[in-house]
Formats: C-alpha cells, structure tokens, sequence
C-alpha cells in the first residue's frame, strides 16, 4: 500500500494526495512486488535496501546511493505480535521523503497529527522530527516501566508469581529497548558525521542534544534491568531459602517420629526384651521416647539446627 501525504507550511494541516506529488511524503506500507518495482522506477531505489527495510529486525543503521539515502530506525511498538520494536526505513531523495515499513507503525500517525516543525518540503527537518519523536516514546515507555518496577520493590516481601513473571516480561522489553538504543545513539553520531544530509546549525545542536537524551534513556534503561535481576534474585533466594525451611521442619519431624517407630517395632517383636514382662513397661518406653526427644531437641537448639 502506498499513500501519499504533503504539507508545506506550519499553517497548514497535513493532506492527503491522489498521487505522487513533488516535496511530500510518501508512506509505504507492506508492499507488493508491482509497488516495490514502481519506487524503484521512479526514484531509482535500491530493491535490495527496501527489502532490508521491510525486515522487522533490521537494526538501525544508514546506508547512501545515487543520491538516495536510507536510514533504518526501530521504534517502540505493541502492534507487532512477540515484538517490543518494530523497524521501518527512512528514505530521503531528491523530490521527498519515505517511509517504508512491513506494517503500520503508530509513529505515522504521529507524523500525521504534528503541528510543529514536520514540514514534508523541508526533508533533512522531517527526518529530524522523526529522530526526535522516536526518542520521546523510547524515554516514555522506558520511564514508564521503571515506575512500574519501583512499586514492585516497595512491596519486595510481597510479590507474587504473577509479579515475578511481569517483571521477567518487563525484563525482556527492556532488553530489547537497550539494544536498539545503542544502535540508534551510533547512527545519531554517523548522521552528524555524514555530510550527505545538509543540517544547519541549529538542526546539529538539536542532534547533539537528542545523542545527550538517548544516552541518559539508555543508562535509565540499564539501571531499571539492574533493579529487575535483583529483584528476581531475592525472590529466588527467598523460594529457595522458604522451600529448605519446609525440608528442615520435615527432617527433624521424620527423625522425632523415627525414636518412637523403632522403640516400638522392637517391642512389638514376638522376642523377650529387657522389661518385657514388666507391668509399667508401657510407661518406661514412653518416658524412655521423651527422654530421648528432650536430649534430642536439647543438640539440636545447641547446634542451631532447631
């Protein structure tokens, strides 16, 4: 599917276009064969990048040919099923801008709604609308997590099984935020290397100040990942130490039931035996049981066992 989209000024809202017109944006999404050959037609693309773009784990990167340059971003996203990210391609050329993407992504709607600087005629400022709008969801779902997380370390002594295992999703969300985050802060610094993209000044300030944010996302990333391996290893610990309690109970009860089974099963034999025959000899089996319980107990309180 593609669509086409332009908006030249801030006073004016984003429109959609009938076809392909000079200074917009185009969104293409899951394409086929025929659209894939028709971009590579008219804008003389590179079949090969734009597949690299429909890839839902390509990992972001920028790429220059003939004129065109490509920059592969990843997102956050829950639209994607078993992915926390989804990739799409950024293509600035001579005549526009765009995106290329195996679905739709949330950030194009963001793109649609923006009122500030997203202008389609001015590209390299489009790309960095969108540079800017990827590391406020990154800072967002990153920071939102960590809230989450620390309401689950106020109430550490408490957490469930249903706890641990959000926090094991939340786990592996993050770890998929911080490896894109790593990529995307290389590609913030090559895009200010690379002179194929014409910045002003102003725009490369606000470049620097976005490789500035990133890295502080990503050291709150890291730092909520630390806290979650910690938590898992009390709740671990706890378990374990909880479950060798409950072995420890039953040990000694198996041994206290032990003195009174054999003491038992020996005079319950058809054999003669010390006081057999005595009268009281019930009564000094039972006083001979917790003779040896009270000794018994009296070791184990001195070992610390008990």
């Amino acid at each position: 599917m593609i669509n086409y989209y332009k908006r030249i000024s801030r006073k004016e809202d984003m429109h959609k276009l009938n076809e392909y017109s000079k200074d917009s944006w185009i969104e293409v999404i899951d394409p086929n064969e025929k659209e894939i050959d028709f971009l590579i037609e008219k804008f003389n693309l590179n079949k090969d990048w734009i597949n690299d773009g429909l890839d839902i784990n390509e990992i972001p990167r920028l790429e220059e040919e003939e004129g065109n340059i490509y920059v592969y971003l990843r997102i956050p996203t829950f639209n994607i099923e078993n992915e926390y990210t989804g990739s799409f391609l950024f293509v600035l050329t001579k005549g526009c801008f765009m995106t290329i993407s195996d679905s739709r992504l949330q950030i194009y709607e963001r793109m649609l709604r923006t009122k500030k600087d997203f202008t389609t005629s001015h590209r390299p400022r489009s790309l960095l609308e969108v540079l800017m709008i990827l590391s406020n969801k990154y800072s967002y779902w990153i920071r939102y997590i960590s809230k989450e997380v620390k309401k689950n370390r106020r109430n550490l002594k408490n957490l469930s099984e249903k706890d641990i295992l959000e926090l094991v999703l939340q786990e592996d969300i993050l770890n998929d935020y911080l490896s894109s985050l790593e990529y995307l802060i290389n590609l913030h610094s090559w895009i200010l290397k690379c002179k194929c993209i014409k910045f002003n000044e102003k725009e490369k300030m606000l470049v620097e100040d976005l490789i500035v944010d990133l890295n502080q996302t990503l050291n709150i990333c890291e730092s909520v990942l630390k806290s979650i391996s910690n938590m898992r290893d009390y709740y671990t610990t706890t378990l374990s130490n909880g479950r060798n309690e409950i072995l420890r109970v039953l040990t000694i009860f198996t041994v206290f039931l032990t003195v009174p089974m054999v003491l038992s099963g020996l005079y319950g034999m058809n054999v003669k035996l010390p006081y057999g025959d005595h009268p009281y000899a019930f009564f000094m089996l039972l006083a001979s049981i917790f003779f040896i319980w009270t000794v018994s107990i009296i070791i184990l309180k001195k070992t610390k066992i008990l």
